[in-house]
């Protein structure tokens, strides 16, 4: 039986070499061992070998130990109390973190440049039947954009703003546009963290205000009541000096990685496909919608005032800037909701005149756009029906009739993002409760008590978690080789955390004392280790 043991377990044989001796009894734990009443029932999915150990009985009529087995059946198993196993497999195989010929954890340069990311690269030497790493892990592709927009978000770049303006600190240029309306605007847009929520936002700073010009500051209260997804969210307006000149400032929510139409087209970065164009159609119409349903309008509605996001999420940015300067761009607030979708058309233009093919050159006049031949009828339509001046009145309903179907291919593709988000969201979830019980795990393990006993984490109930430590992260293979398995680890922490009855066999690192005890029971240990070391009045619950 020993022999058996020796070669199957080993966890770690570090200390010293295995003898034949056979197991020498464990120390009794202070507390007898029961099962938690308050512990949830565990159900795990069956698995093709051996039904998980449920009690003696089942271990009294076991079959002969076989390592071999006995390894190939654990890691079956590893997945079966996840929380995440109803969740679709959305990602690709990951292995560990790449290894650097020293032995350490190293990163790798991204191909788009980015060189804060982990290279995750892909294994293939998982055990069939078996979840792999990336089964655990956020989608990679998605991993990564939001670590870009978090690298985006908190970078500041060197710049001769000042430090702090007004309730912002942290000041960063994002790009300086001008806005072709009657009497056209300059404007920066800064990036700037606040000091009394602590998130960022877009400071869209209007320079050099004349002196007897008196901004509107109080139409902004009517803007705060505007929520669509697609209006950056308008938050306050303020005059300030601190650039040196009086400065109109008016607050949006901050979009990372988003621009300008107009620079997105510079750095050739913006779709040409006709599905792009609808969907920039139907995102501004339902921004407009939202915004009409108010009283307002936009005014101040072009290619340099509309964000584009990585992921062609649309935002309208200027929302109260030209209320605020009291532009009477517009006889009444009909006329100027007109131009705003009026405004659609002119975008529309802006992005087909990058095409020659779209371009139509007529004798003695200046060349036109117009959809080309790769376009649908109903598009064509659509660009008459906006672009025409003979149009009387432009409405949002009309625009969603000429779209039809594509509003549902729209609405599909929100869905199939949130549907992404929230099963990745699945996949993430349980972190916090792992964590936990790590944190917990290392109060406990290799430390001295308050009275100064070395050996105060190898006696009683801390023996125990010092095995269970070890069967989890010092476990090595037939040749003594580290085996550094994230699906063994978080199988194992989930069965742990859920106070599973299923038995495990843990051994010491000198091969002479070995335990089959339950997670249950393993759980009961930590808990009342950790209850021993800290206080519960200040116990981290």
């Amino acid at each position: 039986m020993a022999d058996n043991v020796r070669e199957e377990l080993k966890a770690p044989p570090r200390s010293s070499t295995p003898t034949n001796k056979p197991c020498s009894p464990v120390p009794r734990l202070q507390t007898p061992v029961k099962l938690r009443a308050s512990s949830p029932a565990f159900q795990p999915f069956p698995s093709k070998g051996r039904p998980a150990v449920a009690g003696n009985s089942q271990l009294r009529d076991a079959p002969a130990f076989t390592p071999r087995k006995r390894q190939q059946q654990q890691q079956q198993q590893e997945l079966a109390t996840s929380p995440t196993m109803q969740t679709s497999k959305m990602v690709s195989d990951l292995s560990l973190v790449a290894i650097d010929s020293k032995g350490a954890a190293s990163t790798t340069k991204d191909d788009s440049g980015d060189d804060y990311f982990m290279k995750l690269p892909q294994s293939n030497s998982q055990t069939p039947h078996m979840q792999s790493v990336g089964y655990f892990a956020i989608d990679e592709n998605l991993r990564r954009a939001l670590a870009r927009e978090m690298h985006t978000t908190y970078s500041v770049d060197d710049s001769e703003l000042p430090f702090q303006v007004h309730n912002y600190y942290s000041l960063s240029p994002l790009e300086t546009v001008e806005a072709y309306t009657p009497g056209s605007v300059k404007q920066q847009a800064i990036k700037a963290q606040s000091i009394s929520d602590g998130r960022h936002y877009t400071l869209n700073r209007i320079a050099g205000l004349q002196s007897g010009q008196k901004p509107e500051l109080g139409v902004i209260d009517q803007w705060r009541q505007v929520q669509n997804p697609n209006v950056a969210h308008v938050h306050e307006a303020f005059i300030t000096h601190a650039f040196g000149d009086n400065s109109l400032v008016v607050v949006h929510d901050y979009k990372p990685l988003a621009a300008s139409l107009v620079s997105k087209i510079a750095e050739n970065q913006v779709p040409a496909s006709e599905g792009f164009l609808w969907s920039i159609v139907l995102q501004l119409t339902s921004a407009l919608s939202a915004i009409h349903a108010a009283g307002l309008a936009v005014h101040m509605l072009d290619a340099a005032t509309v964000l584009l996001s990585p992921t062609n999420r649309v935002y309208i940015g200027s929302g109260g800037l030209a209320d605020v300067l009291s532009m009477q761009i517009s006889p009444s607030i009909e006329v100027a909701q007109q131009s705003d979708l009026r405004s659609i058309g002119q975008i529309l233009r802006v992005l087909l005149n990058r095409n020659p093919e779209n371009v139509v050159a007529v004798q003695g006049q200046p060349p036109m756009v117009m959809p080309g031949l790769a376009y649908s009828a109903e598009f064509k339509e659509l660009f008459r029906y906006l672009n025409h001046h003979v149009t009387p009145v432009i409405t949002v309903e009309d625009i969603l009739r000429l779209a039809g179907s594509r509003v549902l291919a729209e609405l599909d593709a929100a869905r199939r993002e949130t549907d992404l988000l929230l099963d990745n969201l699945r996949l993430e979830m349980a972190n916090g409760r792992l964590v936990r019980l790590l944190c917990k795990m290392n109060f406990i393990t290799e430390r001295e008590d308050s009275a100064g006993d070395s050996k105060w984490s190898e006696t009683g109930d801390r023996y125990l978690v010092k095995l269970f430590r070890d069967y989890v992260f010092h476990m090595v293979d037939e040749s003594s080789r580290p085996v550094a398995n994230m699906a063994h680890v978080v199988g194992n922490l989930n069965r742990l955390d859920a106070g599973s009855p299923e038995k495990v066999m843990l051994m010491s690192r000198d091969e002479k004392s070995c335990l089959v005890v339950s997670y249950s029971e393993v759980k009961r240990c930590i808990e009342g280790a950790y209850q021993e070391l800290v206080p519960s009045a200040q116990a981290w619950k």
